[in-house]
C-alpha cells in the first residue's frame, strides 16, 4: 500500500456542531430570521445536493439550499459561511502524532464533500494540513461516489495500492472497495464484512 486517502468530515474533523453554529452566526451577520427549522433544512442540503449534481459549486449549492428553504439568498451567503467554517479551530494532537507518524510511511491525501478552500483552512488550523499531499474537495473534484471521484488518485497509484478511511459506508467504505481499494470504516458500529476503527488513533496498531 502507497498511499491512504482520508474523508475529512467526522473522520478527521467532527462536523454537524461546528457548521450549525457557523451557519447561525452568518445568518445573523446578514440579517436574516432563522428558525431551527430552517437551520435543519439547510444541514440538510449539504448532504442531498451530492444526490442531484456531480459537482459542488457555489452557485448549484446555493440554488438547491434556496429550493429547499424558499429563501433568496445571495452568493455572499455561500462566500461568508465558507470563511466562517474556515476560520474554526481546533487542537488534537493525538490526531497530529497520528498523521505524522503514517506520513512517514505512506502518501497522505484528503478527498471531500465540501469546498477545497475550507477544508484546506482547517486542517490549517488544526496544523495539520502540512501531512496531505493534496486536498479535493467537491469544486475541484467530484463528489463521492460519484465514479471520478477517485481518479486523480489513480492517476499516481493503482487502486489496489490505496486505503480509503472515513464515517460514510457508502462513500468511503463501499465504493472505495468496488473500484478495487482497501478501506477502513471509521465508526462506532461493528460489523464484520469490514475492517472498522472508533478513533483515528488505532491505525498506528493497524499499519
Amino acid at each position: 500500500m502507497k498511499a491512504i486517502i482520508f474523508d475529512l468530515d467526522n473522520t478527521l474533523i467532527m462536523w454537524k456542531d461546528e457548521f450549525i453554529s457557523a451557519l447561525k452566526n452568518v445568518l445573523k451577520e446578514m440579517n436574516y430570521n432563522f428558525s431551527e427549522e430552517l437551520i435543519t433544512k439547510i444541514d440538510e442540503s449539504i448532504n442531498m445536493s451530492e444526490k442531484y449534481y456531480p459537482k459542488l459549486s457555489k452557485e448549484t449549492f446555493l440554488e438547491f439550499v434556496n429550493h429547499r428553504t424558499n429563501l433568496n439568498l445571495p452568493i455572499l451567503f455561500v462566500d461568508k459561511l465558507i470563511e466562517a467554517q474556515g476560520n474554526l479551530f481546533y487542537q488534537d494532537e493525538e490526531l497530529k502524532n497520528t498523521l505524522e507518524y503514517l506520513s512517514k510511511k505512506y502518501d497522505l491525501y484528503v478527498i471531500t464533500n465540501w469546498f477545497t478552500e475550507t477544508q484546506k483552512k482547517r486542517l490549517e488550523n488544526m496544523g495539520i494540513l502540512q501531512y496531505f499531499q493534496k486536498v479535493y474537495g467537491a469544486d475541484i473534484n467530484y463528489y463521492k461516489p460519484n465514479p471520478q471521484a477517485f481518479a486523480v488518485i489513480f492517476e499516481k497509484y493503482q487502486p489496489n495500492e490505496c486505503l480509503s478511511i472515513g464515517d460514510s459506508l457508502e462513500n468511503d467504505v463501499e465504493f472505495p472497495i468496488s473500484l478495487g481499494m482497501h478501506a477502513i470504516w471509521k465508526t462506532d458500529k461493528k460489523d464484520h464484512r469490514y475492517q472498522t476503527i472508533k478513533s483515528l488513533n488505532e491505525l498506528k496498531n493497524i499499519l
